[in-house]
């Protein structure tokens, strides 16, 4: 073969594989997904010790990056896992939290696990138990959470800024949620599934994972960008006799 031949086909060859799919190599961990979010209604009930504050949201999952990013859905019927919630001064990002709180979700065994785990270990995406979020994209949906605050002593480990406190802070603040994408229980059957599918599925776009695993399972948190809230505006929350 010539050497004017064996040139043509290598630059074939390139053209050929740079026009194949190049998914699971994005150039973030979160692959250009953003979450914004909006507050829709606030109700507070005030107890004997604490306030609670009833949000509701209207949240957005936006793809911004050049590739299509998978997600798995149907873990919970109520939605992701929104574990984490934190108050700002200002928009400002790289200004600190003045409070934040939540909760995560513990090690469970329990057969839809182990269930999940089975209908996930599967050559391509099962559009079941996954969502494709194209570029470009926007996936709406409201959720909900329970801002609370101890009145005036502090009871919480570790310690939070009680009702008292926050009085030295504007009514107005910024939110920011944080969610849980990854359905890492399924590791508890099938360890290190979700990093596996992330090679396996990388035809199909991006699975999102941690780029470092911390521990036994792969996580992926995700905040949200900073949005308004003014807990001045919230409504008295009706409670029932039976409550």
């Amino acid at each position: 073969m010539s050497s004017n031949r064996i040139s043509l086909f290598l630059l074939a060859l390139f053209v050929t594989c740079a026009a194949l799919p190049s998914f699971g190599q994005c150039g973030n961990e979160n692959c250009g997904l953003v979450i914004r979010g909006r507050v829709t209604d606030l109700e507070l009930e005030r107890r004997k010790d604490e306030l609670l504050f009833f949000v509701n949201l209207d949240v957005e999952f936006v793809n911004e990056g050049s590739q299509p990013i998978i997600l798995f859905t149907n873990e919970f019927p109520e939605g992701y896992w929104l574990g984490g919630w934190s108050l700002y001064e200002n928009a400002d990002t790289k200004s600190g939290a003045i409070f934040r709180d939540g909760y995560w979700q513990s090690i469970i065994g329990s057969d839809s696990y182990r269930e999940l785990a089975e209908k996930l270990d599967v050559a391509a995406p099962p559009s079941e138990n996954t969502k494709l979020l194209r570029p470009k994209e926007v996936w709406r949906f409201p959720d909900d959470f329970v801002l609370s605050f101890e009145a005036e002593k502090h009871s919480r480990f570790p310690e939070q800024k009680t009702w008292k406190e926050m009085q030295d802070y504007p009514s107005t603040l910024y939110l920011t949620i944080s969610y849980e994408l990854s359905p890492w229980n399924v590791e508890y059957f099938k360890p290190n599934l979700i990093r596996k599918l992330s090679r396996r599925w990388k035809d199909h776009g991006n699975v999102l994972v941690e780029r470092v695993r911390d521990g036994r399972f792969n996580h992926f948190v995700i905040s949200s960008e900073r949005m308004l809230i003014d807990l001045s505006k919230a409504k008295p929350k009706l409670v029932s006799a039976t409550n």
